[in-house]
């Protein structure tokens, strides 16, 4: 195999000819070249049983499992490129037979002397051994999607969300997106969630009585209906995330190492379950994280910590009057005001050194960054993002 497998995706691998060759029909070469691979590879390897267990959801049907990565369409491709590979690896009728007798027989291509040239051209009969052999193979991949299944249902039953749903006196409404596009679900209190591909929630079906609890197993946008005295929490994995109303998305699905939290207006709170649920408020309130708009959360689940930082792409608030952001000789510490409530970053540089720069210039059209980098290249200063803060350094300007 001359393939060069570094760069490939999980889709990648599960396509491949030598890996499903391998995964239906697996021999000593390909079993030697796959295990040096993983050995050589190591940061592959989840890949690898990511894709191997791709192909089985797929030969199985598991549509739940195999839209986190494919499309309905892209699913029957590949599940004709198995069986067209499984036609090709698996004996036909005609493949000349092994001579059991000879010492050599191992060579399952080998030709049965005074056999293979009598019958040249003819259609040789699956033989008793033959026939066991495609019934070992259906079975063997029978044995390994049932187990596929078996430990799918197993995960599945024993996952987090499956734990904190079990524990819930009320009645549940169980909302679950099988399709390959966002699905919007309307709560009782006209809050929406707009929820992803692969991914379900649950809510009481006394939501909204006292308070306002959502049970969440992947990933969801949350517009949440204001209501200070009834909060509105979502549990996803090992995190709760509170808020009063607000804008913000949540991805946590159950096998990422990462629980994503976003905010697009308004504030929330961030807190890991055990701390939020074991502690008085006072102390969960110190053990969470608060979120701004055009914040995120990135909560490392293998170490357990929270790692707050801006959003790869902020976007305007909407009170961020039209035509903002031309300037003409403006002074630059009126200029970053602006854009830190524009954005509702937070902004850190020295007046004494900035005072005395001026900017001209038309950034109406730039995203954050872009506003960032020209204004730094104009004053001759750098800016680097360390902890959802944005901070400035510049040698300051000279009066001319």
């Amino acid at each position: 195999m001359t393939t060069d497998y570094t760069y490939f995706s999980i889709i990648d691998l599960a396509v491949d000819e030598a890996f499903l060759q391998h995964y239906l029909d697996p021999d000593l070469a390909s079993n030697q070249f796959w295990n040096n691979w993983l050995i050589d590879n190591p940061e592959k390897r989840g890949d690898w049983e990511e894709a191997r267990k791709l192909v089985e959801a797929v030969l199985l049907g598991l549509t739940d499992y195999t839209r986190i990565y494919l499309s309905e369409e892209a699913e029957e491709a590949l599940l004709q490129r198995i069986w067209a590979t499984n036609h090709s690896v698996l004996p036909q009728p005609n493949a000349a037979q092994p001579n059991a007798a000879q010492p050599n027989a191992a060579q399952p291509n080998a030709a049965r002397p005074n056999a293979a040239q009598p019958n040249k051209g003819k259609v040789i009969p699956l033989t008793i051994r033959k026939q066991s052999r495609v019934l070992a193979a259906c079975v063997v991949l029978a044995v390994l999607a049932g187990g596929y299944w078996l430990i799918r249902h197993n995960n599945t039953a024993n996952s987090i969300y499956d734990k904190q749903v079990s524990t819930l006196q009320d009645p549940l409404i169980e909302k679950t997106n099988s399709l390959s596009e966002p699905q919007l679900i309307y709560l009782p209190d006209s809050s929406t969630v707009l929820l992803f591909p692969a991914s379900k929630m649950s809510y009481p079906t006394t939501y909204g009585n006292q308070i306002r609890n959502i049970y969440l197993s992947g990933k969801a946008d949350f517009d949440v209906r204001k209501n200070p005295e009834r909060p509105f929490l979502v549990y996803a994995n090992e995190i709760i995330t509170k808020v009063l109303g607000t804008s913000f998305q949540v991805s946590a699905f159950e096998k990422d190492a990462d629980i994503v939290v976003k905010v697009q207006s308004g504030q929330v709170s961030v807190y890991q379950e055990k701390e939020y649920v074991t502690s008085d408020q006072q102390h969960s309130e110190k053990a969470g994280v608060l979120l701004l708009p055009n914040q995120q959360v990135v909560f490392k689940r293998t170490g357990e910590q929270f790692n707050k930082a801006i959003v790869e792409n902020p976007v305007l608030l909407p009170a961020t009057p039209a035509g903002a952001f031309v300037y003409d000789e403006t002074p630059v510490l009126q200029v970053l005001k602006e854009i830190e409530v524009a954005y509702g970053v937070d902004i850190v540089y020295s007046d004494e050194l900035l005072q005395s720069c001026e900017l001209t210039a038309n950034l109406s059209e730039e995203p954050l960054r872009g506003k960032l980098d020209i204004l730094c290249r104009s004053i001759g200063a750098t800016y680097e993002i360390v902890d959802a803060q944005i901070i400035i350094t510049s040698k300051g300007c000279k009066k001319i």
